[in-house]
């Protein structure tokens, strides 16, 4: 190896090192505790306001190394029960496999059953091992950041602090003030989006006037966007006694692009003839209030979606196929569920997120099941969940409950004011 060689090699595991200093000095004590299972024991700082900056800096420094290594005895702790459950999953697979042999079914049809089991556990090991593979996904990532961009690293997860797996990050906390800031982000979302529609119906943008090759593409792009402006319209006028009724009329409005009778390409599947409004309110309120979510392009705000649509997919088909009982499941369980899902849970009771996840699966995954079997149609299920995600959006963002208030109060209107005065007026508001 020659000596520039070795000064390269030498500079490039100093970048490493250098951003590996800066995560633990700089970020381990800003997201706190670790845990997905469990949570890792919060120190007390050394120093206090006023004190020996040296002896601040000692606390703040052993505080840092101490959450950090923390984190990582907490990740193989949880590498070692996901292992622990992926191990009931094989046992179960395997008492599967002979029963399947013993009914006469050919190797190659128990290879396709067998693909789409994950029975023998329960729901919440299911969630852990999910979790733990979204945190291995999230290490890898972090690897390659750290080799190919270590400079970068401090700056990416400063601004975008999910990256860290959640050993190393806050957990997500079900906390009253984080979900009513995410409830607030998303009725403001839900109120950009049809702002974002209406524009896009109405007006052409600026940068497309600039493309005088493009106007016929562009004149259909606005004649879409009307009829989804004229559809969602006419859904919100409709009206419906209960929100099972109102996500049933969404997917009978949409029924012709849900079912078919051959399978759907990927352009359909993949969600590409959705109008880009609808893809990035819905992201937007799946990831929360991101500040580099403008910034990315259209594509991987939809890879984004598309990922979560799939795990919410995953969910659905383990709750259905496993007979998951819901009234068993906890409160924190049900609020990540209706969360990811779109599903508001601000201020409702246990048995109301227990009633509108039962519907989800209900329209989703039972009824499209049974009408496959019958028909042998297929079934987009990517935009089925796309649509039931803006419909209880919509209904979050309606809700009484919801913590952003003053858009729904300004389409409620203002009490009649008595002829005799305000303070009379006054009194009947107290």
């Amino acid at each position: 190896m020659t000596m520039r060689s070795q000064v390269c090699v030498s500079a490039r595991w100093s970048h490493v090192a250098l951003s590996v200093i800066v995560i633990i000095l700089s970020f381990s004590t800003i997201f706190g505790d670790a845990s997905s299972s469990s949570t890792a024991p919060a120190l007390v700082t050394v120093g206090t306001s006023g004190g020996n900056p040296a002896v601040q800096l000692v606390g703040y420094l052993k505080e840092s190394v101490v959450r950090t290594v923390d984190g990582v005895h907490l990740m193989w702790k949880n590498y070692g029960r996901c292992n622990e459950i992926r191990a009931k999953q094989k046992e179960h697979r395997e008492l599967l496999r002979v029963q399947y042999e013993n009914d006469g079914m050919s190797t190659q049809d128990i290879k396709q059953q067998l693909k789409t089991q994950n029975g023998g556990i329960t729901y919440e090991e299911y969630a852990f091992l999910m979790k733990g593979k979204e945190d291995r996904g999230k290490l890898t990532q972090l690897a390659f950041l750290s080799w190919g961009a270590p400079r970068f690293l401090p700056y990416a997860l400063m601004f975008y602090p999910e990256m860290l797996p959640s050993a190393f990050s806050s957990p997500k906390v079900t906390s009253v003030d984080k979900m009513e800031a995410l409830s607030r982000h998303r009725t403001h979302t839900v109120i950009q989006t049809l702002m974002n529609i209406e524009n896009s119906a109405k007006q052409i943008p600026t940068l497309a006037k600039l493309n005088i090759f493009g106007r016929k593409k562009q004149q259909q792009t606005m004649e879409n966007m009307q009829r989804i402006r004229q559809l969602a319209a006419s859904l919100f006028v409709t009206p419906v006694k209960s929100g099972s009724q109102g996500a049933e009329l969404v997917l009978k409005t949409l029924e012709d692009d849900l079912y078919n009778e051959i399978d759907f390409d990927n352009k359909r599947k993949r969600l590409t003839g959705v109008p880009k409004p609808i893809i990035t309110g819905l992201a937007s309120s799946l990831d929360g209030n991101s500040p580099l979510e403008s910034l990315f392009p259209l594509f991987v705000t939809r890879g984004k979606l598309l990922n979560q649509i799939r795990k919410v997919t995953e969910s659905d088909e383990f709750l259905v196929n496993e007979a998951v009982n819901l009234e068993e499941l906890g409160k924190s369980r049900l609020v990540d569920a209706c969360t990811d899902r779109l599903i508001g849970s601000i201020g409702r009771s246990e048995e109301e997120m227990r009633e509108n996840l039962a519907d989800w699966l209900d329209h989703v995954a039972v009824k499209p099941a049974n009408r496959i079997r019958e028909t042998g149609e297929f079934f987009n299920g990517g935009l089925a969940r796309a649509a039931m995600m803006c419909y209880s959006a919509a209904q979050a963002a309606k809700d009484e409950r919801a913590t952003s208030c003053l858009p729904r109060l300004l389409f409620q209107g203002q009490a009649e004011v008595p002829k005799d005065g305000t303070k009379k007026a006054r009194q009947q508001a107290n």
